[in-house]
């Protein structure tokens, strides 16, 4: 199944997770909407509304896969990869991805 990484900074540092439930619902202004069970990363995007979404190539596979083991509680998982920031100061992008983008949260949080 197609994975994305979707970033946030969580208690000031960048933490990211995989997520396979990802869908463009706009072109202009372009708008992206992710469904995220109970997750850390959540924190982020619920206290500083903005995230990323990174779409890894199949070289980052098992960096991926890390992501959607491994809880950001516990473990740096910024350190996997060559983080860079945009306009949107929480949203956390990786330079290795070769498509990534940062949103502002809109709509509902469960």
């Amino acid at each position: 199944m197609p994975m994305v990484l979707v970033g946030a900074v969580v208690d000031g540092k960048a933490n990211f997770m995989a997520a396979a439930w990802v869908c463009r619902v706009n072109a202009k202004p372009p708008m992206f909407s992710i469904a995220l069970g109970h997750h850390h990363t959540n924190k982020g995007i619920e206290e500083n509304k903005e995230f990323s979404i990174n779409v890894p190539d199949v070289s980052m596979v098992e960096k991926t896969d890390y992501c959607g083991l491994v809880s950001g509680v516990k473990n740096d998982k910024s350190r996997l990869f060559d983080v860079f920031y945009g306009e949107l100061k929480k949203a956390p992008l990786i330079a290795e991805c070769p498509v990534s983008n940062a949103e502002t949260l809109r709509g509902e949080t469960a």
